[in-house]
């Protein structure tokens, strides 16, 4: 190898790794895993209206997913993960799993109002500083600490102040609570 190809490929090294380093990388090839599913989507659609054939991407879901997505707690995990990826702005990763999962763009946000309306839930109660899912998920883990309290004969505020989850936990605590938040979800 002469020295002009080994500087070559030194750069290229140092060019990637700086790239990577500053999560420019990584940006690149999320927008273009979802340009590549917005083409195939698209292409999708004007074969389905064009021919009447079966979408090759839309519908892709396996089996196992595609029951789970039918449920109601399946539709209302979808719609959680949509929401958290809108929250988290991982726009790309959104456009990737939405069309995998044969929903439609912002189907999850309908979801997410018919459970609200049903269960009563003010969907802006924490003004968008936190994603559902952690509000999900912050309920779920005080319920099981108030049951494992209830159980053990403990009060619950000795259980909830030695927690090792919570002496760990140093971020703002979420007004979640079981009567307060969403309730924990069915296994």
């Amino acid at each position: 190898m002469d020295d002009y190809t080994r500087e070559m490929m030194d750069l290229k090294t140092l060019v990637t790794r700086t790239l990577e380093k500053k999560g420019v990388l990584a940006k690149i090839r999320a927008e273009l895993r979802a340009s590549v599913f917005e083409a195939i989507e698209e292409e999708d659609q004007v074969i389905e209206k064009e021919e009447g054939l079966p979408p090759a991407l839309l519908g892709s879901c396996n089996d196992r997913a595609k029951q789970l997505h039918a449920s109601p707690s399946g539709g209302l995990l979808t719609a959680l993960i949509c929401e958290y990826l809108d929250w988290a702005q991982l726009n790309h990763t959104q456009k990737v799993y939405l069309p995998e999962c044969n929903l439609q763009k912002d189907s999850w946000k309908a979801e997410l109002k018919d459970f609200s309306g049903k269960n009563g839930y003010d969907l802006n109660r924490n003004g968008g500083s936190e994603p559902l899912l952690l509000d999900v998920l912050e309920g779920f883990l005080k319920f099981e600490n108030l049951s494992r309290a209830s159980g053990t004969g403990r009060r619950p505020q000795e259980i909830e102040s030695s927690s090792s989850l919570e002496s760990q936990n140093t971020r703002r605590r979420s007004s979640s609570t079981v009567a307060g938040g969403l309730p924990p979800l069915g296994r």
